[in-house]
C-alpha cells in the first residue's frame, strides 16, 4: 500500500515538471531593477512619468515564461504582461510609473513581481520560481500661483490711507506661503508713501484667499500719477512668481503761487529796501514843496526879493535828496 503511494507521488512530480532529472538543476529565476527610487514631476507641463528599468535573468537550464505584476497603489503603471526568458540567459524590460497633477507630495511604494507560468513550454502548477524587486517612487512638489487685484486705482491725498486688496490661490500641489514685495518701494517710500504688507499664512492645495495689506500717504507727496507693481513669491520656490499692477493718483499739498530761489529772494528784497527809500525821499521833497507853496501865496515879504523863475526853483530842491 505504501509503496503505491510513492510511486504515484513520483508520478505527479514527473507532470508538473517535465523532464528535470533529464534537464538539470531546478529552474530559478533573479528580477532586479537598476532604481530603488525614482521621483515624479506632476507640475503643469510635465510629462508626469518616469520609467524604471529591470533585468530578469534564468540562471538554470531550462526555459521558462513569466507573467510580469506590477502594483503601484494610485500610480497608473505599464509593463510587459508576460516574458520568455532561455535557458541561461536574460531579458530586460520597463516599467512606466505615471502621476497626476492632483496628487500631492508623497513616497509610494512599488512592487514589481515576475512569476514563472511555463517552463519548458508546460504549465507550472507547483513550486513555481518567482522573483520581485521594490522601487521608492517620490511625488515631487511644486508651486503656483493664481493673483488678481480687486481695485485697479486709488486717490490718496496728503495723510490719507487706503486698502489694496488681491485674491490669491495656491495652484500648487502643497502647503506654501506667498511673500508680498512692492517693486522700488524705498523709491516710493522717500516721496512719502509707505506700505504695511505681511506674507500670508499656509495655504492649503486650491485654497484661495483675499490678502490686505495698508498705502498711506506723508504730508509732503507729489501730485503725480504712480504705476506701483506687486510681486507674489512662492516660498517653497522663489523662482515662482507673478505680478500685478494698481494705480496711485496722488494729489499733493497745493503749490505756492510765488516760488522764489535764494538768489531772486535776495534780488527783491534789495529792490524793497531802495524803493522804500527812494519813497521817503520823495515824501520829504513834496512836504519841502507844500511848505514853500504857502509861503508863496501869502506873498513876497520886504525883505524876499525873487524873479519869476523862483516858482519853479522847487524842482531844483530835489537834488539836494540825491
Amino acid at each position: 500500500m505504501n509503496r503505491a503511494i510513492f510511486l504515484c507521488m513520483v508520478a505527479l512530480l514527473s507532470l508538473s515538471i517535465p523532464s528535470l532529472s533529464a534537464q538539470g538543476p531546478l529552474p530559478s529565476i533573479v528580477l532586479e531593477c537598476d532604481q530603488q527610487s525614482i521621483t515624479i514631476e506632476v507640475h503643469p507641463g510635465s510629462s508626469k512619468v518616469s520609467n524604471v528599468d529591470c533585468t530578469l535573468s534564468n540562471p538554470s537550464v531550462h526555459s521558462m515564461s513569466a507573467d510580469i505584476t506590477v502594483s503601484s497603489g494610485n500610480l497608473s503603471n505599464a509593463a510587459p504582461a508576460s516574458v520568455t526568458i532561455p535557458a541561461g540567459e536574460e531579458l530586460t524590460f520597463q516599467v512606466a510609473l505615471r502621476g497626476e497633477s492632483t496628487m500631492s507630495p508623497s513616497m509610494i511604494d512599488v512592487a514589481i513581481n515576475a512569476s514563472v507560468t511555463t517552463i519548458n513550454g508546460v504549465p507550472c502548477t507547483f513550486g513555481c520560481p518567482e522573483d520581485s524587486a521594490d522601487v521608492d517612487v517620490v511625488i515631487v512638489q511644486f508651486a503656483r500661483i493664481s493673483a488678481q487685484t480687486r481695485a485697479g486705482e486709488l486717490n490718496l491725498g496728503v495723510d490719507q490711507s487706503a486698502e489694496v486688496v488681491i485674491d490669491l490661490q495656491n495652484l500648487g500641489n502643497g502647503q506654501d506661503i506667498f511673500e508680498i514685495e512692492i517693486e522700488n518701494q524705498s523709491g516710493l517710500e522717500s516721496l512719502g508713501f509707505s506700505f504695511d504688507i505681511q506674507s500670508t499664512g499656509n495655504l492649503d492645495p486650491q485654497e484661495k484667499v483675499p490678502h490686505n495689506f495698508t498705502v498711506t500717504t506723508g504730508g509732503d507727496i507729489p501730485t503725480e500719477t504712480f504705476e506701483i507693481e506687486v510681486y507674489i513669491r512662492s516660498s517653497f520656490d522663489p523662482e515662482i512668481e507673478v505680478m500685478e499692477v494698481f494705480i496711485i493718483q496722488a494729489e499733493g499739498p497745493p503749490e505756492p503761487l510765488v516760488t522764489l530761489g535764494s538768489d531772486d529772494t535776495a534780488l527783491i528784497m534789495g529792490g524793497v529796501s531802495v524803493a522804500g527809500l527812494i519813497l521817503v525821499f520823495l515824501i520829504v521833497f513834496m512836504g519841502v514843496r507844500s511848505a514853500r507853496r504857502r509861503q508863496l501865496s501869502r506873498g513876497p515879504s520886504e525883505d524876499d526879493e525873487w524873479s519869476e523863475v523862483d516858482e519853479y526853483d522847487d524842482f531844483d530842491d530835489l537834488d539836494d535828496f540825491m
